[in-house]
């Protein structure tokens, strides 16, 4: 008579067989109906493909893309990377970039500078008519604490742009998006806070998936457990343009989902285009290879360039562009990824190794 301890064990590795062959259906799946990949999408990012598409716009300013990968590599490796984000985002279009402690200090924003152009339109920059986005204490800092007849201005006004951001990003750290800015430089006011709300309503159901991580960020800096918070700031080339961004980035564990992680990134300031963006990452593991993962990327921005006679031209170029950079910059993110993986890999064999030998003497 088999004993109850050989039944059970028999019983578990059943159990775990079961699993095992389930989990990759499980995995596609997931991708299938949250994400709405076909049988054709799913061989093609199988093969290492990026399948990047549009998303159905909900308001006359928007612009939804989304885009997969598969990438030879671990989720924790990918957020061990992500956390280092000056280097995580290296890329000839980020051309200045820096993360901002707890509490964010004026060092923080050393490295960011003004350009000529931008100083020349804070120079004329008026409430309901100016050359970049800013609230309406920000228009009027730099029209009372500017000397603009002194032949230092940009310096002056680059150090009045970092305290300005210090600033907000300090009382976003402590209230939220309470504080988000009040953009007042083309006549309607447009308030941040109410432009991120609109932007997750208009995924909600994909957000139904990570329902902590849609809590923390309506509800930072409410702490939640398992979630890491990184804010940081960063010059990138948009266009014509060299556009500073100021971005909250959401790390974020799932229990509820095939996904490792969903990591959300928050711009919660944009000098130029950008009225609101917000972007979703999210790592599902692919059961099919140990250290293999689906990145998935979902983003939805407003800009302010749909206007006018030339605005659905505008909306065309912009759509097309927006689904080409994804795929480009997925692309990218695979081949570095990979080899970075590999490196990391190769150097943990050899330290064991390594070790190995040491210890055997």
């Amino acid at each position: 008579m088999l004993s109850r301890a050989f039944l059970c064990a028999i019983g578990m590795l059943l159990l775990q067989v079961e699993r095992t062959a389930s989990a990759p259906e499980t995995a596609r799946a997931f991708l299938a109906t949250t994400f709405g990949m076909t049988t054709e999408d799913l061989a093609r990012i199988d093969a290492g493909q990026v399948v990047a598409r549009t998303l159905s716009a909900h308001e006359s300013r928007e612009v939804g893309t989304l885009g997969i990968v598969r990438i030879r590599a671990t989720p924790d490796f990918y957020v061990e990377r992500l956390t280092d984000i000056a280097n995580f985002k290296r890329d000839e279009a980020v051309v200045q970039i820096g993360a901002f402690n707890n509490p964010p200090h004026i060092n923080d924003v050393a490295g960011l500078s003004l350009e000529a152009w931008d100083v020349d339109k804070l120079r004329e920059c008026r409430v309901n008519d100016c050359g970049l986005q800013l609230s309406a204490d920000s228009i009027g800092r730099f029209s009372k604490e500017m000397d603009w007849r002194r032949s230092d201005v940009e310096q002056q006004a680059t150090r009045l742009m970092r305290q300005i951001l210090v600033e907000y990003v300090t009382g976003y750290r402590e209230r939220g998006t309470t504080t988000a800015m009040q953009y007042v430089d083309q006549g309607r006011p447009l308030v941040l806070g109410d432009e991120f709300s609109a932007i997750v309503e208009a995924d909600a159901g994909t957000w139904q998936h990570f329902p902590d991580l849609r809590r923390h960020l309506l509800g930072y800096p409410k702490d939640t457990p398992g979630t890491t918070d990184i804010l940081y700031w960063s010059k990138e080339r948009v266009s014509r343009r060299l556009v500073i961004n100021v971005t909250h980035l959401a790390i974020a564990r799932t229990m509820s989902s095939p996904a490792a992680y969903a990591i959300a990134s928050k711009q919660i300031y944009s000098s130029h285009y950008f009225d609101a963006s917000l972007g979703l990452t999210v790592l599902v593991p692919d059961p099919t290879e140990p250290a293999s993962m689906y990145v998935v990327y979902l983003n939805r921005s407003r800009v302010d360039i749909f206007k006018g006679m030339f605005g659905g031209i505008a909306r065309r170029l912009v759509t097309t562009r927006a689904r080409t950079l994804v795929s480009e910059l997925l692309t990218k993110l695979q081949r570095r990824m990979e080899a970075d993986f590999v490196r990391r890999s190769s150097q943990a064999v050899s330290d064991h190794q390594g070790m190995l030998a040491r210890t055997s003497i």
